[in-house]
């Protein structure tokens, strides 16, 4: 299903794309869900009963990953370590922008994403308050350099949230480097925030980092749905 566009829009380098429900009232208050990387088809479950929005940054390198690191690749570009930048970007400019054009059910904000994006949206727990309700990361990319060991010594800011955590048993299977223990390093950061937060829900599935994407979607789109009580 290809959801429709209803705005578009750049906001200092991270391109917005806004997916209203087919029945939109601009009356009635609607929860929202910010997708890292704005593939919103993957949300399709939940169009018609929330406000989708994609988020794509121009480097995602830089802007999805909290501190700067040397890449694990020979020949590909650094991390840029520009996360914090970017949530406050997207939390205190981005958000309240949409605020203003869409009547939104502030209780219901979920945030999160795929890969990097889910690591960036876990990373969020961990920083100043923020005006999410729900935090989400599929495939998070939490072998990223030291990311263990913060969340090992740090504390959960946001520990109210609804926090949604899958990683596959086989993600960095065919990598020599330290995405070979993506599934040991994804252990440890579902275990150190289940400890915090005991109602996070926490699933592994026997997939590999880019596969099945779209039932993985689709097993989150269903979570979702019941803990909002969407219809």
């Amino acid at each position: 299903m290809t959801l429709s566009r209803n705005k578009e829009f750049n906001w200092e380098g991270i391109q917005v794309r806004v997916s209203l429900p087919s029945t939109y009232d601009s009356k009635q208050a609607y929860p929202v869900v910010l997708l890292n990387d704005g593939q919103l088809d993957y949300l399709s479950d939940l169009s018609q009963s929330v406000i989708l929005v994609g988020l794509i940054p121009e480097n995602r390198l830089d802007d999805f990953t909290p501190w700067q690191s040397k890449s694990l690749k020979e020949g590909a570009p650094d991390f840029g370590g520009k996360v914090d930048a970017y949530h406050q970007k997207l939390f205190q400019e981005i958000l309240a922008t949409l605020q203003k054009d869409y009547l939104i059910d502030e209780s219901r904000i979920a945030y999160g994403g795929y890969s990097l994006g889910g690591l960036a949206a876990v990373y969020s727990l961990y920083s100043s308050h923020l005006p999410v309700t729900c935090i989400f990361s599929i495939c998070g990319s939490f072998w990223y350099p030291d990311f263990t060991e913060f969340c090992r010594e740090h504390d959960l800011i946001q520990s109210q949230s609804l926090i949604y955590l899958q990683n596959g048993l086989t993600e960095g299977s065919n990598h020599s480097n330290r995405l070979s223990k993506a599934p040991i390093f994804a252990r440890e950061v579902h275990d150190l925030i289940s400890e915090k937060v005991p109602s996070t829900y926490s699933t592994f599935d026997a997939y590999g980092h880019h596969e099945a994407l779209e039932q993985r979607y689709h097993h989150f789109c269903d979570w979702l749905r019941e803990e909002w009580k969407l219809t």
